[in-house]
């Protein structure tokens, strides 16, 4: 029971550092929430104002007339390795799955983080679509646990935009705090 009240600390804690990075014009637009997603386990700060879907399991959109376009997303999951077994190389899996389309040539990276347990992106598209990526990984799991978070323009992107911009940092915190 102890342990259960100092996770839920510890999470509200993340919820409340992603929280902070919200600028306030935004802050009646954009509030995160610790949750806990996919398994009893898996405990995430996710946009607790966006709408859940059912499928797949751990997305979520944000309600219609939103600051940023409608296919925004935020996305918690599993990634599988072969047959679900551990891989030689999870570098190896998780670029080709995740990572692939944020290092093509179109694509500018502004920042990133590799180790070796963990993967961390943050990628602008030349239309102003923004992508962070973050995967944590054993080397001895057949899963890495990601959240991906896909933040459109408002209508449809036409290069760099503002609110994005100043929306990313939330959201990168919010990314970093998933814990399995």
């Amino acid at each position: 029971m102890m342990f259960a009240l100092l996770a839920g600390a510890a999470f509200a804690a993340d919820a409340a550092s992603a929280n902070a990075l919200v600028p306030a014009l935004y802050k009646d637009k954009l509030h995160f929430g610790a949750s806990v997603v996919l398994t009893e386990k898996v405990h995430a700060v996710v946009p607790d104002n966006w709408v859940a879907q059912r499928s797949p399991t751990g997305t979520w959109e944000p309600p219609p007339d939103y600051v940023l376009g409608h296919e925004s997303e935020f996305r918690v999951g599993y990634l599988c390795g072969p047959s679900c077994k551990p891989p030689e190389d999870w570098s190896r899996v998780i670029e080709e799955e995740l990572l692939k389309p944020l290092h093509s040539w179109s694509w500018r990276v502004e920042q990133e983080e590799k180790s070796l347990t963990h993967r961390f992106i943050t990628s602008r598209a030349p239309n102003g679509v923004v992508e962070i990526v973050r995967v944590t990984f054993k080397a001895t799991d057949g899963k890495a646990l990601f959240c991906h978070v896909r933040l459109m323009p408002e209508g449809g992107g036409m290069g760099k935009d503002p609110v994005i911009d100043k929306l990313i940092p939330a959201f990168e915190e919010a990314c970093l705090a998933l814990k399995p």
